[in-house]
């Protein structure tokens, strides 16, 4: 008996130490250093607040001062490739989307691989996207914008935040499936290219939802539809792609958090035991919903075959539109 009560003890206390030794680990690689997640757009916009909030569970849990630093440019591809090049010992992260993994390697010719040179942590949310217009612009719903579009071939400006994003691929997608051209203007970053439009300086454009839900409320855009098979819950009042007059069509991308490849497994399981404690609070779901997020937060492993197969199937896609590289 006693010899079964000392097994069972033992058992427990490998149990235990099994949870406890990679967080120990993680502590005692990180050191009391700070992190700095590498932005890789325009500061300002709502991907920006997102990795904010993923900063703040980051330092609550580890106990590391958590920094966000923007590094706009190419798509995104520049913040990524600083990070790919940095120290693996996990005090460089970068917000990771399907755009930047999975879209620039078929539209930049890039000096890293993102799949290869960067190690997932999470998908932090899936990302409908929303297709949007100036309040003065003449068309109010879907069918008049194609309507006009038709009437008036390339002249409609429409905008995005950045080629290589996956707004700008799901953008083209929209506009082979409605059988419209448009005259495409890229920005760098989400925050320059919502001040024009609502300044009217370009028609319309294409962003992920929650950059424009905030806009889309206080009616300083109108919306036209968005990509996610059901309407969304922060913004009920917008029709999706197929109830608008576009039968069949949906799209979503995803924002992630990745780390420089090599970066201990214990520190990438620690974060990513911080980050889905967090999203299961149903205080954070409720914020991120608001925020028009759809809350994820998968496994290392699921991230990582998630970015393997958008890179295959957009890249598909960026063949079949005719997208060179540049």
């Amino acid at each position: 008996m006693i010899r079964l009560f000392n097994r069972r003890l033992a058992l427990a206390a490998i149990a235990a130490s099994s949870w406890f030794v990679p967080s120990a680990m993680a502590s005692d690689a990180l050191q009391n250093r700070p992190i700095t997640i590498i932005y890789p757009y325009a500061a300002g916009s709502a991907s920006d607040l997102l990795t904010r909030q993923v900063a703040e569970i980051l330092s609550h849990a580890l106990g590391n001062a958590v920094i966000v630093e923007a590094k706009p440019g190419a798509g995104g591809s520049t913040a990524l490739e600083y990070v790919a090049r940095a120290p693996a010992d996990g005090h460089t992260l970068v917000l990771s989307a399907s755009g930047t993994m999975a879209v620039n390697p078929h539209i930049y010719k890039l000096r890293y691989s993102p799949v290869d040179d960067l190690v997932p942590i999470t998908v932090l949310t899936e990302i409908p996207f929303i297709a949007v217009t100036n309040v003065d612009f003449p068309a109010k719903n879907l069918k008049e914008f194609i309507t006009l579009a038709k009437k008036q071939p390339g002249q409609i400006t429409f905008a995005n935040a950045g080629l290589g994003t996956q707004s700008h691929l799901t953008q083209m997608m929209f506009l082979k499936a409605a059988g419209i051209d448009a005259n495409i203007v890229a920005y760098r970053g989400g925050t320059p290219m919502v001040t024009d439009l609502m300044g009217g300086h370009v028609d319309a454009a294409f962003d992920n939802a929650a950059a424009q839900m905030a806009n889309v409320r206080a009616n300083k855009v109108r919306a036209l539809f968005v990509t996610s098979p059901t309407r969304l819950e922060s913004m009920p009042q917008v029709p999706t792609a197929e109830e608008a007059g576009l039968p069949g069509f949906t799209a979503s991308g995803w924002f992630g958090l990745a780390a420089p490849k090599g970066t201990p497994q214990a520190i990438i399981q620690r974060m990513n035991q911080a980050i889905a404690e967090a999203f299961k609070k149903p205080e954070m779901r409720r914020k991120l919903i608001d925020a028009g997020w759809v809350p994820v937060a998968n496994s290392p492993a699921e991230a990582a075959a998630r970015a393997r197969a958008d890179l295959a199937r957009l890249g598909v896609i960026v063949h079949q539109l005719g997208i060179k590289p540049n």
